[in-house]
């Protein structure tokens, strides 16, 4: 009987291909964005829990300022011995140091671009870090001993059993101690080198916040009690920077909320964010919302054509019941194949969608549980939702009143199939207004003035010690070369961010301590940058790492409320030093934040982090080859690694660029599956209105009337539509822009396109309709009923 009935369900699909192929393309595009996204979702509220003790671990942020306080992911250096003894319930508290880009030496074989971190020697008993070799419990005993990776003791050696193998990095003799598995894509932080913290930062060092720190409760201690009596033991510490005019505070943050839920805060790897998370399940839900609505109206209009059929089943004996269960089985049929095409369509989009949010995702099907079984389950619910409405209306009429054709009156009393349709434009409005303005607001930063010039500047990472030493020479023979017009260095890409300084101006009694972003540069770097020296004078070329004199930038000059600021005395790292020039204020940051007081000093710890090359022409693989030879001359392993500036800068944006890509995905589906609910729904008024139309062309109407008297009933739906769309774009885009201190202004442009886009579109599938129902022959119209 089941195979019977499924034989009838499939000639019925096949006898109506269209209907049939628009709902399943619909359904199949709906299960398939949920697929991907449900993946997305999973991978972002996973990370950490790979730790055994995720739950009980919790990262300390520090919160410093001078008006106001700004939270930091890194602390004061800490004696972690002491913490664990005075604090019952304390099983541990461990640091981390972001460290570098390391270069290791072996053989005279030299590998470069590895991620250095520097660790406390308890930092696997917080932290699963599974060893392969090496005793985990002495790996960080020697000052000299580093533990690497599996993937970086392939890459240096071709095997993982290295333990005890001499090495050398950045210049210094080490020992491999031990090999441990590469960490899963899913943890906040990462490595491929680690070395012990002790060897740069001894235990009990006094510092700034430089290092990020975890606390691990014990199993049965009072969590909320051991967090707050850390806090107390930690402030204690920070107040320090109180006597500096500082305002300072602390708390704790789960180790599941790091990547989420850490917005403003800078961690080791790029954080995630919750609200984008949100989006994402949002925007599939509202693809799969409009393929159901597409599905129930498309149905509804199935059946109507059947209503005969269902009025002679009905006669010879069918219950209500019966034909609700057949209507409603056939959905699930139609679903289940949807669902068969989504998984395939997931398949194909795979590796697109992980181009489009960065993250090496994977279907398996065999060990997530929400994949094998969740959205079976799903579909079998969109089933069940999408053909009860339908069913029950398709078999409300009785025997007589179905085998007259009669009964429907879907033009006059269906609301919600109207409804649903005006919900279906109101949403496309809406995602095209948004990423009509998404586009222009992307446009915006990406050409907006930096107030610097990153043209044709490159940026030269990977400096060693070697090139350290050698950079004044390094420099002068650069500027030899016709291409190379300016060079200099700093500890900062332009654009890149800031570190935090302060300076106590002299002179005067209150309110003397004055906190900064800082770079630390070369002279020559306004130059070589294109940042206008707008007073004063800048860092003149001496060959020695040591210059006194502070640059500061307008917004600066504002801050510090000083008429005449150059010349004026400072206390800088315990000199004596005075502000010596005035630069105009660029972007250093991105245009999510209003440029803030900055300071430059000159590079005083003869270790530069870049080198940075303004050049001329068009040739930069030309440029990049002759630096190369020039620096090879003093680092003859030199392999180069450099930044295109320009570049940087406009990858700062890449998460809004992404957004756009996303959002237009989704405005094309959620459009196009629109335009097939109109589809459907003008198909069924055109059935319902065929002698109407017979009897308007016997009495004279011309082609034209007739498609403007169908048409006018949809253009009703799609200004109601219009209507409720333009609040809520504004509405959301305006919340939008407001993370952007420098933004466009919404004008009616997006709406009006939006609006007329659609219009026209509809009037495309609409007009397609009414068009072969106006030029049918009106004895067939008048004898279709």
């Amino acid at each position: 009987m089941l195979w019977y009935k499924l034989k009838l369900s499939f000639r019925s699909l096949a006898k109506d291909k269209l209907n049939s192929i628009i709902n399943i393309f619909g359904l199949a595009v709906g299960m398939a964005a949920v697929i991907l996204i449900s993946i997305y979702v999973q991978h972002e509220l996973s990370y950490d829990k790979f730790n055994s003790k995720y739950n009980r671990i919790h990262r300390l942020i520090s919160q410093l300022g001078m008006e106001s306080t700004q939270d930091y992911a890194i602390n004061c250096r800490l004696n972690h011995k002491q913490f664990k003894e005075n604090i019952p319930g304390l099983e541990e508290i461990t640091q981390l140091y972001q460290g570098w880009e390391c270069e290791i030496i072996h053989n005279e074989k030299r590998f470069f671009n590895f991620k250095l971190r520097f660790v406390d020697d308890n930092f696997n008993k917080v932290f699963d870090i599974d060893f392969l070799r090496g005793n985990p419990q002495k790996a960080w005993e020697d000052p000299k001993s580093i533990v690497i990776s599996e993937k970086t003791a392939n890459v240096i050696f071709g095997k993982i059993d290295v333990v005890g193998t001499q090495v050398t990095l950045n210049g210094i003799d080490c020992t491999v101690s031990g090999v441990t598995k590469n960490l899963p894509s899913n943890s906040h932080y990462d490595f491929e080198v680690l070395a012990p913290l002790k060897s740069i930062y001894p235990i009990d060092a006094g510092s700034g916040l430089e290092f990020h720190t975890y606390a691990l409760t014990k199993q049965t201690a009072d969590e909320k009690t051991v967090l707050n009596n850390t806090l107390k033991a930690y402030r204690k510490i920070i107040d320090g920077f109180q006597e500096d005019g500082y305002k300072t505070g602390a708390y704790f943050q789960k180790l599941s909320d790091v990547h989420l839920h850490s917005k403003n805060l800078h961690s080791i790897t790029a954080n995630g964010n919750f609200e984008i998370v949100l989006i994402y399940i949002f925007l599939a839900i509202l693809i799969l919302f409009i393929a159901m609505i597409n599905f129930i109206n498309i149905m509804t209009v199935k059946f109507e054509g059947k209503i005969k059929e269902i009025g002679m089943r009905k006669a010879i004996g069918a219950t209500r019941w019966e034909l609700i269960k057949l209507f409603v089985g056939n959905s699930i049929l139609l679903t289940a194949i949807a669902l068969l095409f989504g998984v395939i369509l997931a398949e194909i989009f795979l590796p697109h969608f992980r181009h489009l949010i960065h993250r090496n995702l994977i279907l398996d099907y065999s060990n997530n549980l929400f994949l094998s079984l969740g959205i079976p389950i799903m579909a079998l619910i969109v089933g069940i939702v999408s053909g009860v409405y339908p069913a029950f209306f398709i078999s409300k009429p009785s025997p007589s009143a179905a085998l007259s054709g009669g009964g429907l009156k879907m033009n006059d009393k269906n609301v919600l199939t109207k409804l649903l349709v005006v919900f279906q434009f109101t949403v496309s409005m809406i995602l095209i207004s948004t990423l009509y303005i998404l586009n222009q607001q992307v446009s915006y930063i990406e050409n907006a003035d930096l107030g610097f010039n990153p043209e044709k500047v490159v940026a030269i990472e990977n400096i060693n010690a070697k090139i350290n030493q050698s950079y004044f020479s390094i420099k002068e023979e650069l500027l030899k070369l016709p291409m190379i017009q300016y060079v200099s260095a700093s500890d900062h890409i332009p654009g890149g961010g800031a570190s935090g300084q302060a300076f106590t101006l002299l002179g005067q009694e209150e309110n003397n301590v004055k906190s900064f972003s800082s770079y630390r540069i070369q002279p020559d770097y306004f130059k070589t940058t294109g940042i206008d020296l707008i007073d004063g004078k800048s860092f003149k070329e001496t060959g020695e790492f040591h210059q006194k004199g502070i640059i500061i930038n307008e917004s600066g000059v504002r801050f510090l409320n000083i008429k005449n600021v150059i010349g004026v005395n400072v206390e800088y790292q315990g000199e004596i030093q005075e502000i010596i020039g005035v630069v105009k204020d660029f972007n250093y940051q991105s245009l999510h934040s209003k440029v803030k007081p900055l300071m430059f000093t000159h590079n005083s710890f003869e270790m530069i982090s870049d080198i940075l090359i303004r050049y001329q022409g068009d040739n930069l693989p030309n440029v990049l080859k002759k630096v190369t030879q020039v620096i090879r001359r003093f680092d003859p392993g030199y392999v180069l690694d450099y930044t295109i500036i320009e570049d940087f800068c406009r990858n700062k944006y890449k998460s809004e660029e992404d957004s756009m890509q996303l959002m237009g995905y989704t405005s094309i589906l959620s459009f196009v599956l629109a335009l097939l609910g109109l589809y459907a729904l003008s198909l069924f008024m055109v059935q319902k209105r065929t002698k109407e139309i017979g009897i308007r062309k016997v009495t004279g109407a011309s082609e034209w009337q007739i498609t403007s008297l169908l048409f006018s009933t949809f253009i009703k739906w799609i200004a109601i539509a219009f209507v409720i769309s333009i609040p809520v774009s504004y509405y959301m885009m305006q919340n939008w822009l407001e993370q952007f201190a420098y933004h466009i202004t919404i004008g009616p442009l997006p709406f009006v396109f939006a609006g007329l886009l659609t219009t026209f579109f509809a009037l495309l599938v609409v007009g397609g309709q009414t068009r072969k129902a106006a030029n049918q022959n009106p004895v067939d119209s008048l004898r279709s009923e």
